[in-house]
């Protein structure tokens, strides 16, 4: 697998899902997408791949400095995040 695209996104009160035109939103490059790396830079998120929306208190939690790795076309496109007490970067580097 190698590593195309790249993108920082801000985590804050309100859940999202990957955001770059990478994925989230080209049909073309959804096949393409293998694996995706996402490292919590900083403060905690919590996050869902089943197509539920997370919560400050639901969802898998998961500390600054971790990383998360998903594979699969549907968790890909089920993932969303939200922080849990201050907003959150995540790095986003997409492989296929």
């Amino acid at each position: 697998m190698g590593a195309y695209a790249y993108e920082a996104i801000t985590v804050s009160s309100t859940a999202l899902g990957l955001t770059a035109s990478n994925y989230a939103e080209s049909p073309s490059t959804r096949g393409t997408v293998k694996r995706v790396l996402i490292t919590v830079e900083t403060d905690q998120v919590r996050f869902t791949t089943d197509g539920t929306t997370p919560t400050s208190t639901v969802g898998h939690l998961v500390d600054a400095r971790q990383t998360i790795t998903l594979e699969g076309r549907d968790d890909i496109a089920k993932f969303k995040a939200i922080r849990v007490t201050a907003d959150a970067s995540l790095k986003v580097t997409y492989e296929n």
